[in-house]
């Protein structure tokens, strides 16, 4: 009973240390530490972690001299495992069928891992003249199943992480449609008295288009987003004039802040759209400052505010006229970079003004 106990604690710690090298995915680095991880605990002769479709990852122990990191399948087994996605025990050499004469390997449990009904690699456990025991073929198994949640997890994340690009990516083209044909008609009727004026917009409004489009990076510098901002705001000055009022109030400390790319200009964008456009006049906050280690940043306006009964849908996806999905898309990567305490947060009065707030931690998004 005791040897019992000492072989589960040693199974747990096994997946303490293998678990966050998996969460990266099935890749030669994340198999090789697993494969040498179960080696050194479990005394075995051998172990390896081989892909699918990638053939081995990883090999340790004996026969290391001809199963190969980076080589294909070489033995039956485990294409008959990886084929079937059930696991396979033997200790029969035959039935192992390693085409290398002298093979030292006698016995051995092929687990699956199993991602969304999808075989994608196993984990392998040998013994060398001696048969492989009931517990070990076990321990693979339970092995293998952990590991494959962990390796789905992995799979889940990266798929999160492509939605959040392609977010991004419709976000940036989204740029929104009212706000280019509000610009270009302005520039258009400045052609006609201040023709001047019109010609520097216009090439302003490419530069800002042309600098938008091309931030690759999913984070900026709170300094970098608010000189976005600056520039997005002199096409709406020219549509307002001294009518539209905005300030900066913006403690120098946190423009070293990290926050996604396009998270303050849709907030503006919304505010003169929404809040101060109907009446055709306002004025705007930007503010920042230290908070609980990090920095909120405020938005705030002074205009027609937001209805009771419409505050609780303003952050879905699709709300109102389109900007619905700029408030969504930079809730939700607020939430992903830096977990819940970072979502969107709004407090409006109807006739008194609206302000969007956010808070984001001085070390970076979360890893």
């Amino acid at each position: 009973m005791r040897e019992q106990s000492v072989r589960e604690q040693t199974v747990l710690d096994l997946l303490v240390e293998a678990l966050p090298h998996l969460r990266g995915g099935l890749r030669p680095e994340s198999a090789q530490f697993t494969a040498a991880l179960v080696y050194d605990n479990l005394e075995l002769d051998a172990a390896a972690v081989v892909s699918a479709t990638d053939g081995v990852l990883a090999f340790i122990g004996a026969g290391s001299d001809h199963h190969l990191a980076g080589s294909p399948h070489l033995t039956d087994v485990t294409r008959r495992t990886l084929a079937a996605g059930r696991p396979y025990t033997t200790s029969n050499r035959e039935d192992i069928g390693c085409p290398v004469r002298g093979c030292p390997l006698t016995a051995v449990t092929v687990a699956p891992f199993v991602v969304r009904g999808n075989v994608v690699g196993a984990l392998k456990l040998y013994r060398a003249g001696r048969e492989m025991e009931e517990r070990d073929a076990r321990v693979a198994i339970g092995l293998a199943r952990v590991f494959s949640v962990y390796l789905e997890v992995a799979e889940l994340d990266a798929r999160a992480a492509l939605v959040t690009q392609a977010e991004l990516e419709a976000l940036r083209a989204q740029i929104s449609p009212h706000f280019l044909f509000n610009t270009l008609t302005t520039i258009a009727a400045l052609t006609r008295t201040d023709p001047t004026r019109a010609h520097d917009l216009l090439v302003d409004f490419a530069e800002y288009f042309r600098e938008t489009l091309a931030r690759h990076g999913e984070f900026v510098t709170l300094d970098d987003e608010l000189e976005n901002v600056e520039r997005y705001l002199r096409f709406e000055h020219a549509r307002y004039g001294t009518n539209l009022r905005v300030s900066f109030e913006v403690d120098a400390r946190s423009r070293l802040a990290l926050v996604p790319v396009l998270s303050i200009q849709p907030l503006v964008e919304n505010a003169i759209a929404h809040g101060i456009a109907s009446r055709h006049r306002g004025s705007i906050r930007i503010r920042a400052r230290f908070r609980d280690a990090g920095v909120e940043i405020s938005i705030i306006d002074d205009g027609v505010g937001i209805a009771a009964g419409m505050m609780h849908s303003v952050l879905d996806r699709g709300f109102g006229t389109g900007l619905g999905l700029g408030l969504n898309n930079v809730h939700q990567r607020l939430i992903g970079a830096f977990g819940p305490r970072s979502g969107l947060q709004l407090a409006s009065a109807e006739g008194a003004g609206t302000t969007v707030a956010f808070w984001v931690p001085m070390r970076g998004p979360k890893e």
